[in-house]
């Protein structure tokens, strides 16, 4: 099912950290070439904020959003980048209106808390997407299954299990600090019959991994899952510690459990749809 129609418009917003020219010159260029009409939101760069790790400050970074999503012409919301400040504004979004029509919002790292929300609220089309700086270096692998999301083909993958089990569900991608740093309040999703996709960056100590996959696993974020697939984890220490903690995770889950997956902080990245069911065969 092709979402977007042609020569759409992407508004694009930073409702978490601040933007380099570079990134946003060399991402919009990117999205000229697929296609698209980008509309830059006034706050990207241009706002006031106390801290530096904002774009701008809270109220008109979810003023963008906003604005966005009452925007007729915009067909997808594309953030320019993560790193923090997401969860800073959901409290101020207006859920109501982003109930009022299926608008998709592309993607992934801290947009995790803006995606599950979405989730949560049952509102728009959270899209896990490669952002500005992957797009301006996008490899061929990358470029395709973006494509592919556009074009809403089946989503399909063969990955290698530490618990076997071929299965056919909705996938709820995330960012594993960010998800678990939802739990407890009212943004967090029905994690029922999904599939969830984990994947981190920098927790350099395997116990931190460790850490958070046990915060969601005792918030019962697994209890009733269809499955867990874990991504890129870039900086996160030793693979075979890394690849102990994921194993001792697996002994206590009742799910099937995948790895590998080519969706994170590196190059070449998987696009997901969340609206679109993703099949996973052990291989």
């Amino acid at each position: 099912m092709k979402i977007f129609p042609d020569n759409f418009t992407v508004a694009a917003a930073a409702p978490a950290g601040p933007v380099t020219d570079e990134t946003l010159s060399g991402g919009v260029e990117a999205l000229k070439k697929l296609g698209a009409k980008v509309k830059l939101m006034p706050h990207i760069k241009s706002g006031s904020s106390a801290h530096r790790f904002l774009s701008a400050n809270d109220d008109e970074r979810a003023a963008d959003l906003i604005n966005a999503w009452k925007d007729p012409e915009v067909s997808l919301i594309w953030a320019i980048r993560g790193g923090y400040g997401c969860g800073r504004i959901l409290e101020k979004l207006d859920w109501e209106l982003f109930s009022s029509r299926p608008l998709p919002v592309a993607g992934f790292s801290d947009i995790t808390a803006l995606h599950w929300a979405m989730d949560a609220k049952k509102c728009g089309i959270p899209m896990a997407l490669p952002m500005f700086s992957f797009l301006k270096d996008a490899d061929k692998y990358t470029l395709e299954s973006l494509k592919k999301v556009f074009a809403g083909e089946v989503q399909k993958v063969v990955l290698p299990a530490l618990r076997k089990g071929n299965l056919t569900a909705l996938p709820l991608p995330g960012n594993l600090t960010v998800a678990a740093s939802l739990c407890g309040t009212p943004y967090f999703p029905d994690t029922d019959g999904k599939l969830v996709i984990l994947e981190e960056v920098g927790e350099a100590s395997p116990y931190r991994i460790d850490r958070l996959l046990n915060q969601l696993r005792l918030a019962g974020t697994f209890n009733k899952a269809a499955g867990v697939i874990f991504g890129y984890f870039t900086g996160c220490g030793e693979p075979d510690e890394l690849m102990n903690v994921l194993e001792e995770f697996t002994s206590k889950v009742d799910i099937p459990v995948f790895y590998g997956l080519k969706y994170g902080h590196e190059l070449p990245f998987t696009s997901i749809r969340c609206d679109l069911p993703l099949t996973v065969t052990a291989g």
